[in-house]
């Protein structure tokens, strides 16, 4: 079942219509007119009024608010969850009602790598001393309008001339300020040293026409800095095309119970 048929979504559930070892294929979206418009370019979909625990993965695409609302009880059902709005996780009730359902029901939770490179090796690196997380993000004005955070601030993105620093401080406040910008930033924290330790910095830049991330980690193994140029998702500026493949890639894997670079 994928909740939620906008952009990520509609990626998963395009390549998922083409796996063979999947069946069939339930969407569903607050939006019923576009889960049905999804489900018209798919040979083994169908749109539902409502989401069910009966199948056997649950993908979420549709937003913090959503993940909140059905990914714990689809765990607590005892059902393997993918989870793209990963800055969720900032809320502790959340997080230890889904950590804990894993622990008693035996079901999986998938975080997929996102839009950003570098996250398995921060995984690695995490198993010895941490000592420094910082990611910085920066984006063309049209990857931040209407975020409610910049316009509660009187920031017109649109209107700035210059490399501007929107948010410099820790990552359990960007995920919140920034929720649908910055779920990467929920990855790196959860794969490394955590939500208040790991670093973020939000950046616009009117020069620029793609997303970028820099991921800089150092600790007992070393360094390392990762930087990923990502163009937008085709019908959402504020979402890296990444994002959804990396999505496609954790169902392929997940499927083929095949895991690469983890």
């Amino acid at each position: 079942m994928i909740i939620g048929c906008g952009s990520i979504g509609t990626v998963i559930a395009r390549a998922a219509d083409e796996m063979n070892e999947i069946e069939k294929i339930l969407l569903f979206d607050i939006d019923r007119e576009k889960a049905q418009k999804l489900r018209s370019k798919l040979s083994k979909s169908e749109s539902v009024s409502e989401v069910s625990f009966d199948v056997d993965l649950i993908i979420e695409a549709a937003g913090q608010q959503a993940a909140k609302e059905y990914i714990p009880a689809a765990l607590e059902a005892g059902k393997d969850s993918m989870i793209m709005s990963v800055g969720a996780f900032v809320d502790e009730d959340f997080q230890q009602r889904c950590f804990k359902a894993v622990s008693s029901r035996g079901a999986q939770v998938i975080i997929p790598s996102g839009a950003v490179a570098g996250v398995d090796a921060l995984r690695s690196a995490s198993k010895a001393t941490l000592d420094e997380v910082l990611l910085t993000t920066t984006k063309p004005p049209k990857g931040l309008s209407g975020v409610k955070y910049l316009i509660e601030k009187g920031i017109e993105v649109e209107k700035l001339k210059t490399r501007t620093v929107l948010y410099s401080g820790p990552a359990s406040q960007a995920v919140q300020y920034f929720p649908a910008n910055v779920n990467v930033a929920a990855t790196v924290s959860l794969a490394g040293i955590g939500f208040e330790r790991t670093r973020v910095e939000v950046i616009c830049d009117p020069e620029i026409t793609v997303n970028s991330h820099r991921l800089f980690a150092r600790g007992a193994f070393g360094e390392f800095e990762a930087v990923t140029r990502n163009l937008p998702s085709p019908d959402n500026p504020r979402t890296s095309y990444l994002a959804s493949l990396s999505a496609v890639s954790a169902l392929r894997s997940y499927i083929s119970r095949i895991w690469i670079g983890v």
